[in-house]
């Protein structure tokens, strides 16, 4: 999909008509949108609950709409805040990369947010040097990491309520950028009790073990059970857990074994007093892809946090 061609101008006069508010309303829509909590969005825009209550009542007279409906911790949006809050988002972020544009992006000085969709595999081996290397050269940004859920909504990097994602997408959305950012192996973190100093885990010992399965919501819910399936190698499921972090010591109270990604095995093994041995039967590989929409090609900023990105993975396979 080309770059939408839509500004904060386009957007006012699709919803509202003649009664044009200034920018500063739809700003308030859409920070109160993303955080679902009028003193968040507050906070967040660096005004008073006052005056972004108050310019949320002149959004609902412009728009005839309730947008935002009381909820138990804040407010749930209204389905024509929903209808509008893409485009509201797209023409705000049109704004702000003209003014970006007009200025080199400098890391050690910009005050920018970013925001990142992960799966649970990508934060596990990404996000602690990301966020040190992030913190070293952009001490004054904000990095932001959300979970992704089990399907990549475009919608949420068309409209720049985040920068990119990571993780596996089998079928990705067409209109997206979506490359391979790396691949991974399996290993198998085993008990110390569970197999004796020097023994060979075969095929036999690995599906007698009692197994912590690892199911986190996504993709990932059914790629290694399709990967054992195929060769036909069994697992004696003990407990099934949500978060690979979470198998760690589940291994070592159960006197057992897990099947997790490698690099995972390399973070959790030793600190756990586990075995970090190779899986009996070969699994092959599997991609951790990167995604982000076509309108950030030439952003700056952007730009420089692929670049960081990809040189932490780089760093970390040599």
């Amino acid at each position: 999909m080309a770059d939408q061609e839509i500004d904060a101008g386009n957007v006012r006069n699709r919803y509202f008509g003649d009664m044009t508010p200034d920018i500063s309303l739809l700003r308030v829509f859409h920070a109160i949108m993303e955080e679902r909590n009028v003193t968040a969005a507050a906070q967040r825009l660096g005004q008073s609950q006052s005056t972004v209550s108050a310019a949320l009542s002149r959004l609902r007279e412009a728009l005839g709409d309730e947008l935002f409906l009381r909820a138990r911790y804040g407010v749930e949006p209204t389905e024509k805040a929903l209808e509008i809050a893409p485009d509201i988002a797209a023409g705000l972020e049109r704004l702000e990369q003209a003014f970006r544009s007009a200025e080199p992006f400098d890391p050690a000085r910009t005050t920018r947010r970013f925001r990142l969709l992960l799966g649970p595999y990508a934060e596990i081996v990404l996000a602690p040097e990301l966020a040190a290397a992030f913190a070293a050269k952009a001490p004054s940004a904000r990095l932001e990491i959300a979970p992704i859920g089990p399907d990549l909504d475009p919608r949420h990097l068309a409209g720049r309520a985040f920068d990119l994602a990571i993780g596996r997408f089998a079928t990705p959305p067409q209109d997206l950028v979506v490359s391979e950012l790396f691949r991974d192996g399996f290993r198998c973190i085993v008990a110390p009790q569970a197999l004796p100093e020097g023994a060979a885990l075969d095929r036999d010992l690995y599906e007698r073990l009692p197994h912590v399965v690892v199911a986190p919501p996504g993709n990932w819910r059914t790629g290694v059970h399709k990967r054992t399936e195929a060769t036909g190698l069994r697992r004696n499921t003990a407990v099934v857990v949500s978060h690979f972090l979470t198998a760690a010591p589940t291994v070592l109270r159960l006197g057992g074994i897990a099947t997790v990604p490698a690099r995972v095995a390399t973070m959790t093994a030793r600190p756990y007093g586990l075995r970090n041995m190779e899986v009996p039967v070969d699994l092959g590989t599997f991609p951790s892809q990167i995604a982000w929409h076509p309108h950030l090609r030439r952003d700056q900023g952007h730009v420089w946090l692929r670049d960081l990105i990809s040189g932490i993975i780089a760093a970390s396979v040599t």
